[in-house]
């Protein structure tokens, strides 16, 4: 007989203890395919180089110096990294005046700088745009909120490529 009165299977093994031990064998198994079987960079992110350049207008002096190259950029609202400063070109900040004789000039404004920050950070592209550490959008004409140890500026992105294709 296979099976007697008390559930035991040849009079010696519970029914209960053998799906015990399936589950325990099945969990081993489970354990073993993660961690020694699946190519660990098979679902990873292949992250490439992009770099964008922000626009920072109209700031004073004091902004100017407190921004460096090799500072580490973050996104405000998230907190989530967004790079490395790799230049910064100062350029005099710029309006349209009209003159009394109703002409329109382009006249520098005094003691206020637009600045051109360039940055690099790993991410994605793909053919939606592009993603800073996969995660947050790097759209060209967005107006983002950026800060630095140092200083927190209110950046539009004028320019995203990818430096990985670009090689």
């Amino acid at each position: 007989m296979l099976m007697d009165e008390k559930g035991r299977l040849f009079g010696k093994i519970s029914i209960v203890d053998i799906g015990v031990l399936l589950l325990i064998a099945v969990l081993i198994g489970g354990v073993y395919y993660k961690f020694f079987m699946v190519d660990k960079d098979q679902n990873a992110a292949k992250f490439d180089t992009i770099e964008y350049k922000v626009l920072v207008e109209e700031v004073r002096q004091q902004s100017v110096d407190a921004m460096e190259i090799g500072a580490d950029i973050y996104h405000v609202k998230t907190n989530s990294p967004m790079g490395r400063i790799t230049d910064i070109e100062v350029l005099p900040a710029t309006d349209q005046l009209t003159k009394a004789d109703g002409t329109m000039v382009i006249a520098e404004k005094p003691e206020r700088f637009n600045v051109l920050v360039t940055i690099q950070v790993p991410g994605v592209e793909s053919e939606r745009g592009f993603r800073a550490n996969g995660r947050l959008d790097i759209n060209r004409e967005s107006q983002e909120v950026l800060d630095t140890r140092m200083i927190e500026m209110v950046a539009k992105i004028v320019d995203v490529k990818n430096l990985s294709k670009a090689q």
